[in-house]
């Protein structure tokens, strides 16, 4: 049994989520509940520094983890090329901070948006769809991974689905109120499939490749 997978599949996860209690506790007015987890990372908080290290740390351990999933029959082509670039993008949203606490976005009303806001959107949204395709592809396209596997995997991606969707529902009411709750049930919902995918790369091992 392989340990690797499993370690690089809780190290980014863990990183960013020790960041964002780490940060959380350094800014006096952080409401959890109501406020998105990028307000952390945002210019002027003093869990700037902090937050942004969990972005990078879990981009990291994502790009890491698609290697040691390389060629494991639970996570198929093209897998872990979504990983990595899911990798990628988590550092891109981590590096390009919101202009302030309220994470401004078009289309939600909440401040004036700046080039920053709208990279950090934009990253962020192809990260979220990223999280959700791949274990919906994996619970498609993982024949030689057992129907329980795939159906976890199916289970995770629709699941995140339906919890980013009421992450979206509350941004838009009136204060948000509970889109914060919403947004870090979405990010544990989509995050869940990584170990799950490691435990089964770790059992199994990769496939026997043909030249």
């Amino acid at each position: 049994m392989r340990v690797r997978p499993v370690a690089w599949a809780l190290a980014g996860p863990g990183v960013f989520a020790l960041a964002a209690v780490v940060g959380g506790r350094r800014v006096d007015d952080y409401r959890p509940i109501d406020e998105p987890i990028s307000a952390l990372a945002a210019h002027g908080s003093r869990a700037g520094l902090v937050m942004v290290s969990g972005f990078l740390g879990l981009g990291a351990g994502t790009v890491v983890l698609a290697r040691e999933l390389e060629g494991s029959p639970g996570a198929p082509r093209p897998v872990p090329a979504l990983l990595t670039l899911a990798g990628v993008t988590t550092a891109g949203a981590g590096l390009a901070r919101c202009s302030d606490r309220t994470c401004p976005t078009r289309g939600l009303g909440n401040g004036a948006v700046t080039r920053s806001d709208d990279l950090h959107a934009l990253f962020s949204a192809a990260t979220f769809a990223l999280w959700i395709a791949a274990p919906l592809i994996a619970a498609r396209r993982a024949v030689d991974a057992g129907p329980r596997y795939r159906w976890c995997s199916r289970w995770i991606g629709r699941s995140t689905i339906a919890v980013f969707v009421l992450g979206g529902l509350l941004a838009r009411r009136s204060g948000q109120r509970g889109s914060g709750a919403a947004q870090r049930l979405f990010v544990a919902s989509a995050l869940s499939w990584f170990p799950l995918a490691a435990a089964h790369a770790s059992r199994t091992g990769p496939k026997t490749r043909v030249r």
